[in-house]
C-alpha cells in the first residue's frame, strides 16, 4: 500500500516557541516580544494569506509546516516551497505590499507577523536579524532553483530523490532528522504538487526507491534514508554543496 496521511498533533505552548538550531534560534531569541505579541496558531489546512492579500514586512514561522503555492483557475496547484520552523515566509510581489503566493498551513502551526515599523526597530536593536533574513532569502531562492531544474529536466526518481534530500537536510537543521529519519506531513497529492508528479507516480517512485534499498517508508510517511550517497546520485546533487547552498550553518549529511 502507498503511504497514508498523518495529521500532525497541535504544538504545545512550549513547542510553539522552540527552535533548535543556532541560526533559527537567533531569529526566535531576537524577536521574543514581537513573536509573543504577534504570533497566532493556525490549524492544518488554514489559509494564512491569499494570493493578492496585503502582507506585513516579515512573517516568521515559529512552529509547524507552511506551504507556498500557486493555482490555476481549474484548481491545479503547484506547491512552490515549504517553510519550516525558524524560517521566514517570502511571498511578496514586486509591489512589496501584496502576496504573490498563497500561504497555507500544512500542519497546525504558529506564525508571527511583524509590521514594517516594528521590524525596523528590531533591526536597529539587533542588526544580525536583517543578515539572517537575507541569508534565509538566499537559501529559499537556491532551493527553489534546484527544485525547478529537476522539475524541468529531471525524471520522477530524480525529483523525489532531491525532495527527500532537501527535506532531510532542512529537518536535520532543526533537530528533526536524526539518523536520516524524518516525518513528512504531506499527502501524496501534496508531495506530487511539490515535485510536479501525480500522486500515483509519487507512490510508485517511493516504492521503487524502497525496493532498491535506498529509503524506507513507514505507513505515515516516516522516511529513513538508508543510502544517502545513492539517493544523491539519483538526484544528481553533491550533498555538501546542496547543504551549503540551501541552509545557513548547515552540517553535512
Amino acid at each position: 500500500m502507498c503511504p497514508a496521511v498523518l495529521k500532525a498533533a497541535p504544538p504545545t505552548l512550549t513547542q510553539q516557541f522552540e527552535v533548535q538550531t543556532a541560526w533559527s534560534r537567533l531569529a526566535v531569541d531576537g524577536l521574543p516580544a514581537a513573536i509573543r505579541q504577534n504570533a497566532r496558531l493556525f490549524g492544518s489546512g488554514s489559509q494564512i494569506v491569499h494570493e493578492g492579500d496585503e502582507v506585513p514586512a516579515v512573517i516568521c514561522v515559529v512552529g509547524g509546516w507552511i506551504g507556498l503555492s500557486k493555482s490555476l483557475d481549474d484548481g491545479e496547484t503547484q506547491l512552490v516551497d515549504l517553510i519550516l520552523p525558524g524560517e521566514f515566509i517570502f511571498a511578496l510581489g514586486a509591489d512589496r505590499f501584496t502576496s504573490a503566493l498563497q500561504v497555507e498551513a500544512i500542519t497546525d502551526c504558529v506564525v508571527a507577523t511583524i509590521p514594517s515599523a516594528q521590524w525596523t526597530q528590531l533591526k536597529m536593536a539587533t542588526p544580525e536579524l536583517e543578515s539572517l533574513r537575507q541569508a534565509l532569502s538566499g537559501a529559499s531562492r537556491a532551493r527553489i532553483a534546484e527544485r525547478m531544474l529537476r522539475l524541468g529536466r529531471g525524471s520522477a526518481e530524480m525529483r523525489i530523490a532531491h525532495a527527500l534530500l532537501e527535506l532531510c537536510l532542512r529537518l536535520r537543521a532543526i533537530g528533526d532528522g536524526a539518523d536520516r529519519t524524518f516525518h513528512i506531513p504531506l499527502t501524496q497529492q501534496q508531495l506530487g504538487e511539490f515535485t510536479g508528479l501525480s500522486s500515483v507516480h509519487v507512490c510508485r517512485t517511493l516504492r521503487r526507491l524502497e525496493r532498491n534499498g535506498i529509503i524506507d517508508v513507514a505507513d505515515h510517511m516516516d522516511v529513513r534514508v538508508i543510502n544517502s550517497a545513492r539517493l544523491a546520485e539519483i538526484a544528481k546533487v553533491d550533498l555538501n554543496h546542496l547543504c551549503e547552498e540551501i541552509l545557513p550553518d548547515c552540517e553535512p549529511m
